[in-house]
């Protein structure tokens, strides 16, 4: 905690004025605690944005004889990304660039105008909380980290988590990356080879359907294939199979047709013959009834012709129906039959546009797996030869420093003190590199030691 420039207490004899002690004692904590938290600079610190204060104002009252604490401004506030503090009866300070000392002067200041007081308030401001320092650049962990006083460059990378390395398990997991990525390519291609084997076969069912001693053409892709032949003769195969079922199915319906067919042909001899007997009987009945209607014959006789009369013409209706009933099993097996191999058609068909569809897929993940082999083939030697290469260069530190409103970077020794709102950067170069990184200005201002000009 910085005092400010008027730290002196008032005039007066100390006995009995144990407020003038207490303050004195409480202004010497707060300069020994500064010491302490304060880096070792050979210039006073400059506050800037993200830097977190402690205020606290404290006023001598005379009558009183004792020192009053203005408690509603003693409290912590942080640099705005303005540059500026807030207090309350004050408004905005401007902070940066400013020490603590200007401040605590600027604070009393304002507050004995805006209070119309005879004597300045003393004011005291510490810095509790430095603004952060970023590492960025060839460490392991880059990113925002608290500030410590007397931080020096390499302690700040040891926080980092060192310089970045290529260690042998990223290599190991790299090279396991290969092996699965060479893995699903082998699988991707068998795939392939298959699915085009089976859409050949389709496109042959689909043009041949039925005919018999048909062979499937070897695809172009498979021509230069070692297992080419081997999946065309599996196909071909399994087509042999799908048209002997189909022909088998077929031949069942046409069996069971000619069977309904020549059931209609026994039902049509049966109802010529029953047609006669028919005739027969009604030529009988026809000379039985004169007889009657003459008495030379009983009625008897021509109810009983009557009788086989209606018999006859019954069954003739039975054999009719059968018949129909036949020609209709015919008809359904037609139909059957028809659909059969339509139903075959449509089935072959969708079959060909999955396998055409999968073929398209499968040529898709094969490109990628390929890639992935070729950049897994790639990658994992190159790490390993940068690896090799890190360990022969040297890291080139610079920080860069705001100074004045504008960002200045140099190149720095390990060594050299880190100040709040630095960043600092590691990069590699060869141990005889003389000359800076490409991102780096030729017209550097500043010291190897980190000191601006």
């Amino acid at each position: 905690m910085l005092c400010s420039s008027r730290s002196r207490v008032r005039p007066g004899p100390a006995v009995g004025r144990p407020g003038v002690h207490i303050a004195r004692v409480a202004c010497l904590a707060a300069a020994v605690m500064m010491a302490w938290m304060s880096p070792t600079w050979s210039e006073p610190y400059r506050l800037g944005p993200q830097d977190k204060l402690r205020i606290k104002v404290v006023e001598w009252r005379v009558g009183k004889g004792e020192y009053q604490e203005w408690t509603a401004l003693n409290t912590e506030y942080t640099v705005n990304a303005a540059g500026a503090i807030a207090l309350p009866l004050v408004g905005e300070v401007p902070a940066d660039g400013r020490t603590t000392d200007e401040i605590a002067k600027i604070i009393s200041d304002a507050l004995q105008k805006r209070a119309g007081l005879v004597g300045r308030p003393d004011t005291a401001v510490e810095v509790i909380q430095f603004r952060p320092v970023y590492v960025v650049g060839d460490v392991e962990r880059p990113g925002e980290y608290a500030y410590r006083p007397g931080v020096t460059v390499l302690q700040m990378v040891g926080i980092a988590g060192g310089l970045h390395r290529i260690t042998e398990a990223g290599l190991l997991r790299l090279e396991r990356d290969r092996i699965a990525a060479a893995g699903t390519l082998e699988s991707a291609r068998l795939d392939l080879r298959r699915t085009i084997a089976r859409r050949a076969r389709l496109e042959t069912e689909l043009e041949t359907e039925l005919e018999p001693g048909n062979t499937i053409p070897m695809p172009p892709e498979l021509r230069d294939e070692p297992d080419g032949a081997r999946l065309i003769a599996e196909e071909t195969a399994v087509m042999t199979v799908r048209r002997d079922a189909l022909r088998s199915q077929l031949a069942a319906l046409a069996a069971l047709k000619d069977l309904y067919g020549k059931e209609v042909q026994s039902l049509d001899g049966k109802m010529a013959i029953q047609e006669k007997q028919i005739s027969f009987a009604k030529r009988e009945l026809k000379n039985v009834g004169s007889l009657v209607e003459k008495g030379l014959a009983v009625s008897s006789r021509e109810l009983t012709l009557q009788q086989m009369v209606a018999d006859l013409e019954s069954r003739m209706l039975d054999f009719q129906t059968a018949s129909l009933r036949a020609k209709q099993e015919i008809g359904k097996a037609e139909r059957d039959s028809v659909d059969l191999q339509q139903q075959r058609k449509a089935e072959i068909m969708a079959e060909l546009q999955e396998a055409r569809g999968t073929v398209e897929q499968l040529g898709a993940k094969l490109q990628t797996s390929r890639a992935l082999v070729d950049e897994a083939m790639v990658t994992a030697p190159r790490l390993a030869i940068e690896r090799s290469s890190r360990e022969s260069q040297a890291p080139l530190y610079s920080v860069v420093r705001r100074i004045g409103g504008v960002s200045r970077e140099t190149r720095v020794e390990e060594h050299a003190v880190v100040e709040p709102g630095d960043v600092v950067r590691v990069d590699r170069a060869p141990v005889d590199a003389s000359v800076p990184a490409p991102h780096q200005a030729a017209d550097r201002e500043g010291d190897r030691n980190g000191r601006w000009r």
